[in-house]
């Protein structure tokens, strides 16, 4: 019974990721290799605690079930680029090294990124598009679970067409 389910959640997964394909939203604009790839062989459980300079506690906790990889990526796009719908099945730390950027979540609302700004993206599905002349240019450091991608492309939601952003 248990190999006839994982083989109906196979061609399950599988036939959600072909209708994903079919309807996701392309990236336009990217150059973006990885800088570094590294395996962590067991779950994680990180707790550091400290303080901010002005002697305001700071604590931050990172966990993972299972064994992580983790990725380093430099990304750059061009002027007019933007990168799509899509989610993380992990979790990304993204930084703008230079340029400007509108992101947006799920439900098309925005927040504006410029060279100096970091956030945290996850598997709730966005899309950011490159603002202005100039290209960007950002790094992100990526914790997925072993074997997984980086990303998962996805349809844009209904909210998109409104805003140009399908």
């Amino acid at each position: 019974m248990k190999s006839k389910t994982k083989i109906v959640l196979g061609a399950a997964a599988l036939a959600a990721a072909i209708v994903g394909i079919a309807y996701a939203t392309p990236i336009v604009g990217l150059a973006s290799p990885l800088f570094s790839v590294g395996q962590h062989a067991s779950d994680i459980r990180t707790h550091g605690v400290g303080s901010t300079p002005s002697g305001q506690r700071f604590e931050v906790e990172l966990e993972t079930e299972g064994p992580a990889t983790m990725s380093n990526q430099d990304g750059a796009y061009a002027a007019g680029g933007h990168n799509g719908w899509h989610s993380h099945p992990g979790m990304v730390a993204v930084t703008m090294v230079s340029g400007a950027i509108q992101w947006f979540d799920e439900n098309c609302a925005e927040t504006d990124y410029k060279a100096g700004d970091s956030w945290t993206e996850g598997s709730k599905i966005h899309y950011f598009r490159v603002v202005g002349t100039a290209g960007v240019h950002l790094t992100a450091f990526f914790i997925t679970a072993q074997g997984a991608a980086l990303r998962t492309d996805e349809a844009a939601p209904a909210c998109a067409a409104a805003l140009g952003l399908d």
